[in-house]
């Protein structure tokens, strides 16, 4: 028995829509991916599916098909030739003698899938690749442009205290790069034990490559309504695809590694254009210091980051398929891969996009909201490793292809990720440093202190025989020595709690003011606190930063010299040692030109 078109792709005659669509998309992803080996006949295979999504993608298609088939599979001769003779007198109006039949007898058949209003052929399958970029100059001035940009960016953020916060800074996004592969490790387990568990469903196994041998040769899948006639044009513009595809290695197989490093670079690239913006506002003084603090914040950041990206991501692929990070790693979009008749003017390019974009936006990276991302980011490729597409790419019938990146690129994207991740690090250390110490400090006061270890009523005993001891020794020495005894206690006990205020005080706005950028501040809080706790390497250490972020360098060094007496282990205290030194050179080279 001859092959039908259900057959061939693999789905049951009362497969719904989005079932076909799914299996023309798989069978677009199949033969795309041969692009680059040249393995298999991936002309034939093209034609096949213009023809197979034109009498597919639409419903009266469909139905026409349908009716043919049952037809063709039910009845017996006699109803055929009845059928077919009726099709073609209603073709022309009632009227049909012999000699109409054999002349017009493709035409009769082939009428429904060249109705007026509807493309001749698949126009997605003859799309061309993007060129942006891709002659050698071009490519050299965009990296150069992607490189400058993050230079300055580095030069204009990195602090003075460069060593002391890039330590700080490796030290958050090692603890970070953990935490993002414990979540990837239980994303993955959990979606290996459904995939053990759930039983596959017995499926329909898909007649492509014999229903693609036979197709022209006996037109076996298309039954009465034959295969449509194809234009010379169309085919010329499918082969010029194929090679271009063929020239720049573009495959359709999955790499979701280069989607997400993509992504990502876009966003960072975009949040620095957006921190520049919010510094030049705040220097104007049209934000406050408190509403760029937290526009800046890195719980509210990456939401707007991704937000406001969301109407230049659509701007960029309607008119280009690419942003720049999807340039940079050879990432490629093209929508309405499965549907012959969908429109493609600008107005539904930019729709398809804006409804991709947004459903990325909320399901890929739970609106860039830091602890919701990268769960639904490790959900999200694990449905491309298993199913070589998003959600969003199927629901809006976009196929992501992929071409290898090359070495200008590939290091410029890496490089420019990595810089642009220690700039994000450098920006966000004291905000989250900050949130850290208020978190702690409401969750210490909201905690009661813990009760003494000793019974209630031992605790009681014990009051008890110190009163009693306390009373002894005061009526040994005497009324007036009892009284003034019970005074002093009481003055140490409230000096004690008022130096330990004082003291927690002094430990917490210290740091503060000093990652602030109060350098004045900083330095008052921090010699009021080595006097009080001149023991410690702590306060001299915090006193030495903030004297030298003013260029007081002499008595930074004296302070550093004490914190290393109390702190020998502590290596940092020497560089800022040599940096305070250096300070003093150059101010006395400065002098000296003067």
């Amino acid at each position: 028995m001859k092959a039908t078109l259900y057959e061939a792709l693999g789905v049951p005659q009362l497969a719904s829509d989005e079932e076909v669509r799914a299996a023309l998309r798989r069978l677009i992803r199949k033969y795309y991916a041969k692009t680059r080996d040249g393995q298999g006949n991936v002309e034939e295979a093209l034609r096949f599916i213009n023809h197979a999504s034109r009498i597919l993608s639409d419903r009266g298609h469909r139905l026409h098909y349908d009716k043919e088939l049952s037809v063709t599979t039910e009845a017996n001769t006699e109803q055929r030739i009845a059928h077919f003779v009726s099709n073609v007198a209603a073709t022309l109006g009632g009227i049909a003698t012999g000699d109409d039949v054999i002349d017009l007898d493709e035409k009769a058949l082939t009428l429904p899938l060249n109705s007026p209003g509807k493309h001749p052929h698949h126009p997605g399958l003859t799309e061309r690749v993007a060129s942006i970029g891709r002659s050698t100059l071009g490519q050299l001035a965009l990296c150069v442009f992607f490189g400058a940009f993050i230079a300055a960016a580095i030069v204009f953020v990195t602090p003075t205290d460069a060593v002391l916060v890039a330590k700080q800074v490796l030290v958050w996004l090692t603890l970070s790069l953990l935490a993002l592969a414990l979540v990837y490790a239980v994303v993955h387990g959990l979606a290996w034990i459904r995939q053990r568990r759930i039983s596959p469903e017995p499926a329909l196994v898909p007649q492509t490559d014999l229903a693609i041998l036979n197709w022209r040769r006996e037109k076996s899948v298309f039954l009465g309504t034959d295969a449509p006639h194809e234009d010379a044009s169309w085919i010329f513009q499918l082969r010029m695809a194929e090679l271009e595809r063929a020239k720049a290695g573009r495959t359709s197989e999955p790499r979701p590694w280069n989607r997400l490093v993509a992504r990502l670079f876009d966003y960072s690239i975009w949040g620095l254009v957006l921190a520049l913006l919010l510094s030049a506002l705040h220097g104007a003084g049209v934000i406050s210091d408190r509403s760029a603090f937290w526009v800046g914040h890195p719980l509210f950041a990456p939401i707007l980051i991704t937000l406001s990206w969301v109407p230049i991501e659509v701007l960029l692929i309607a008119a280009l398929q690419l942003t720049p990070g999807k340039w940079l790693f050879g990432v490629y979009l093209q929508f309405s891969i499965s549907d012959a008749y969908a429109r493609r003017d600008v107005r539904a390019q930019l729709r398809r996009a804006l409804r991709r974009s947004f459903r990325v936006w909320w399901e890929g990276i739970a609106c860039g909201f830091p602890f919701l991302a990268p769960i639904l980011v490790a959900i999200a490729y694990e449905k491309i490793a298993q199913r070589g597409e998003t959600d969003w790419d199927f629901a809006e019938d976009c196929l992501v292809t992929h071409s290898p990146p090359g070495v200008l690129n590939s290091i410029t994207g890496v490089v420019g990720l990595a810089a642009m991740l220690w700039l994000y690090g450098v920006a966000w250390h004291e905000p989250m440093a900050q949130s850290i110490s208020a978190a702690k400090n409401a969750i210490v006061a909201l905690v009661p202190s813990p009760p003494s270890l000793l019974p209630r009523g031992f605790q009681g005993d014990v009051g008890k025989i110190s009163a009693i001891a306390k009373g002894i020794g005061a009526s040994l020495q005497g009324p007036d020595t009892a009284l003034a005894t019970s005074a002093n206690d009481v003055d140490t006990t409230a000096l004690f709690a008022d130096r330990q205020a004082r003291l927690s005080l002094f430990r917490g706005e210290g740091p503060r003011m000093l990652r602030a950028g109060n350098w004045r501040r900083a330095t008052e809080i921090c010699r009021a606190w080595s006097d009080l706790e001149f023991w410690s390497a702590e306060p001299w250490r915090c006193l030495g930063y903030s004297l030298q972020a003013q260029g007081y360098h002499q008595e930074a060094i004296n302070a550093f010299r004490k914190a290393a007496q109390y702190d020998p282990t502590d290596r940092t205290l020497e560089s800022a040692i040599d940096k305070s030194q250096r300070g003093i050179v150059a101010d006395f080279l400065n002098k000296y030109r003067r």
